[in-house]
């Protein structure tokens, strides 16, 4: 029998978001690693759990797998690694040692992982693609023993290197193995990797605009929306922040793909089912629905900002941009009441964005 372990208790550090919960489309970091394993056909699947625990449960009780909880997950990931191991099945022929940061595997890759361990002798076999070994190792019970007594530095690591002649590598077609999310950058690197069918490119972008007879006068407002939202993200990015900037792009420049009939937004919306996350990021840039729990910046965040700063193809204060249209409505108490909110919410964004970047927003166009 065969175990796939998922290690998913660390800190997150360089992240600086919570890794197992951050979303690859349209499911979590965690679910997209236990899904590598159960589509092909591996049953017994146990993930390690430690750091913010309590908000993993939910999910691997759903999915049905076993949760191993690791009460030293501060000391480092080889203490979850023996968490890990310490519950294997009597009857366990070999395990698989995914971290929870490299979710993205193929099933044909873990099935070739394991017709070689069932096939040859060795018990450490890597997956390789174009020569460079990725995750996960595919390894024999046999070293339990020598897991559980190992002492030196480097973790699970070094100890396989002392078992070099023992291994072998098998090439496959899976770029997937080799990509992590050690930092905000591998994220929007994965990010890309997994969604690029789900995010139009800019040249398709513009083919939707122009099949949907959108005015010159709102193309290029969304162009310099897009312009926008990209430079801010920059920014952002640099600050550490995992931000899909080629998200942000595509649905900065089809916010307003339906702008002229009522509902706009949740038309345009409707018109890019096709492209989920997009939709989404469309059907909120007028009105906003915010976490107010939740201090990072979000994809749909920057975009209705950047939409509240662009009037007329130019940057604008929030302030100049809404101070007509309170001013038109300030006797009809609805409209009025609507147009702060979201005056007040622009201004949250924005306020969150410069804590973030230690400068006034307006530096960024000014400067």
């Amino acid at each position: 029998m065969i175990t796939a372990i998922i290690v998913a208790a660390g800190y997150s550090f360089r992240m600086k978001q919570f890794k197992p919960l951050l979303s690859l489309g349209e499911r979590t970091v965690l679910e997209r690693a236990v899904e590598s394993f159960l589509k092909s056909g591996i049953r017994d699947i146990r993930v390690v759990v430690g750091h913010r625990a309590d908000e993993l449960y939910p999910i691997l009780e759903r999915l049905g797998v076993q949760t191993i909880v690791n009460p030293n997950f501060a000391e480092g990931m080889f203490s979850s690694v023996t968490a890990g191991i310490k519950s294997l099945s009597p009857g366990t022929q070999g395990f698989f040692l995914l971290p929870v940061d490299n979710p993205i595997v193929k099933k044909d890759t873990i099935k070739k992982l394991q017709n070689a361990f069932f096939a040859t002798e060795f018990g450490i076999i890597y997956p390789t693609y174009q020569g460079t070994r990725g995750h996960p190792p595919l390894i024999s019970c046999r070293y339990l023993s020598n897991v559980m007594a190992w002492e030196g530095p480097g973790g699970m690591r070094a100890l396989l290197d002392h078992y070099e002649q023992d291994a072998l590598e098998i090439e496959v077609e899976d770029p997937g193995i080799l990509l992590d999310m050690d930092t905000p950058e591998d994220y929007q690197q994965m990010q890309k990797y997994c969604g690029y069918k789900r995010i139009p490119s800019e040249n398709e972008c513009n083919a939707l605009l122009k099949n949907s007879n959108t005015s010159v006068q709102v193309i290029n407002h969304c162009q310099q929306v897009a312009l926008l939202s990209v430079v801010i993200s920059s920014y952002l990015v640099g600050r550490g922040c995992p931000l899909n900037i080629d998200l942000i792009q595509a649905s900065a420049l089809l916010h307003d793909l339906a702008k002229g009939v009522p509902d706009h937004a949740q038309v345009g919306a409707d018109m890019l089912n096709k492209y989920p996350e997009v939709a989404q990021i469309v059907a909120e840039h007028t009105d906003i629905c915010l976490n107010s729990t939740n201090q990072s910046i979000t994809e749909k965040e920057i975009v209705y900002l950047a939409d509240k700063l662009v009037k007329d193809g130019h940057i604008i204060s929030l302030q100049a941009r809404f101070s007509g249209p309170l001013e038109q409505y300030r006797n009809n108490c609805k409209v009025f009441n609507k147009i702060m909110l979201r005056l007040s919410n622009a201004q949250l964004i924005q306020s969150k964005i410069e804590q973030i970047i230690e400068m006034p927003l307006q530096n960024i166009w000014m400067g």
